[in-house]
């Protein structure tokens, strides 16, 4: 147990569990963050580590949540200077890869947190942040890129449908899928973008005519 610990020593412990669980997750996807191993690996007790998470969907979350942090520290910069729309898809498209063969095809953890699971608000409420961190700056890159100037109604809708042609690309690459198509990631990820921003900007055009 870790009543009565130090602060310091408290975060140390989550940070070693936080890091075995990481590995775990990354060798042996969600089936492998166990309450029992994940302790044994960072050199805690079971009851230690239920201080700190409820069970595997709260760690995988907290992780994701982690994950999401990080990927947007990467996506961030290019995002802030991309002169195109296809720009920001193809660099958050390239970048989500990684996460997606970790995070995405595994568990759907957004149906348990937001879902009926008992802790569910406790639980999604980092990762809904770190979510709309990312949504965030994604949605300013493409506002700024656009050929017209985006209303907060346009963004509302723009977001969900790029991310999940976003997440869509990542399922089919990862998956396996693709190798039932002749054509390569960029080919694929270069025709997507150009499709999706076309189809945004002809879409503004048209209400902006109406």
């Amino acid at each position: 147990m870790v009543t009565g610990t130090h602060w310091g020593q408290r975060d140390r412990l989550r940070l070693d569990i936080m890091v075995a669980a990481r590995q775990r997750l990354t060798d042996g996807g969600f089936i492998a963050l166990t309450m029992r191993d994940v302790a044994e690996d960072a050199g805690v007790s079971e009851d230690t580590f239920a201080s700190f998470f409820r069970g595997a969907e709260d760690l995988f979350a907290t992780l994701f949540a982690q994950r999401l942090d990080d990927f947007h520290a990467e996506i961030a910069p290019a995002c802030r200077v991309a002169e195109t729309g296809e720009q920001v898809i193809a660099t958050v498209a390239t970048a989500y890869l990684d996460v997606y063969r970790v995070f995405g095809r595994e568990l759907n953890i957004w149906a348990l947190v937001l879902g009926d699971h008992p802790a569910a608000g406790d639980i999604a409420r980092p990762l809904v942040e770190a979510s709309e961190r990312v949504l965030a700056t994604v949605g300013a890159a493409l506002a700024r890129t656009a050929k017209r100037p985006v209303t907060p109604d346009e963004m509302r809708l723009t977001l969900p449908f790029v991310w999940a042609t976003i997440t869509g690309l990542a399922e089919h690459v990862t998956g396996g899928r693709q190798l039932l198509h002749a054509c390569s990631w960029e080919q694929l990820l270069d025709f997507t973008a150009r499709t999706l921003v076309a189809g945004l900007d002809a879409r503004r055009d048209h209400e902006s005519q109406e």
